[in-house]
């Protein structure tokens, strides 16, 4: 992606430095690489698809953006996992929750997340690329689910935005999911009155919301959750 801090475009890379570079990287030795595919382009950075003779594990949350050096020269990059058809319930997903601010703690999140399915890996802060000892506010965790996430959800407090591969879109108008704004038929609910429905499905324990609770209660007479059949 970049080289000396530059873009990269038009790489004078070659199949040599790609050889090298999977094995700075991700230690992928010469004697298991069966096929090498060099993508190159003029607008942005070379592309490299290994074909390996034996699989090898790769940590995708340490290396989704790497750096390394070669000779003189330091790079950075990024690393693309084929993405596949979208997954559904069941499969396992990279969960990546948004605008924590840092208010809720890493137990916060697990027991939300909880609620949703079964959590399958250590949940981790993503660094700034430009800043890379410093974390942005911005976690990913692997899970499988078996209930889905909803885009926006009233966590202590915090309005965090959970993203996806398989996420179905919510609703801007009524917070419902499966369907966009224009296509909505049902009233216009605001977010009190999805906190308020939240509540009331009832798998959600109310601690979970925080300070929300108390606004609900607060502001119950401009709360909306009636919907038009």
């Amino acid at each position: 992606m970049t080289k000396n801090n530059a873009p990269l475009k038009c790489p004078s890379l070659d199949e040599v430095d790609a050889v090298e570079i999977g094995k700075i990287v991700f230690g992928i030795e010469l004697s298991n690489i069966d096929g090498l595919a060099f993508i190159k382009s003029d607008t942005r950075g070379p592309g490299f698809n290994f074909r390996l003779k034996r699989p090898i594990i790769v940590d995708e949350f340490k290396l989704a953006n790497f750096n390394f050096q070669l000779g003189e020269d330091k790079y950075t990059g990024k690393f693309y996992i084929p993405l596949g058809p979208p997954p559904t319930l069941g499969d396992q997903v990279i969960v990546t929750i948004k605008r924590t601010g840092f208010a809720l703690t890493e137990e916060q999140l697990y027991e939300w997340l909880k609620i949703f399915g079964k959590i399958e890996g250590e949940l981790r802060y993503k660094y700034y690329s430009r800043l890379p000892t410093i974390k942005d506010d911005y976690a990913e965790v692997v899970m499988r689910m078996t209930r889905h996430i909803p885009f926006t959800l009233p966590a202590y407090g915090k309005k965090i935005q959970i993203l996806y591969r398989g996420q179905p879109i919510q609703c801007s108008k009524c917070y419902e999911l499966g369907h966009i704004r224009k296509e909505c038929k049902a009233s216009t609910n605001n977010w009190l009155g999805y906190v308020k429905s939240l509540l009331e499905k009832g798998y959600i324990p109310e601690k979970l919301f925080g300070m929300w609770i108390d606004y609900l209660r607060a502001h119950e007479r401009v709360v909306n959750t009636k919907f038009d059949d």
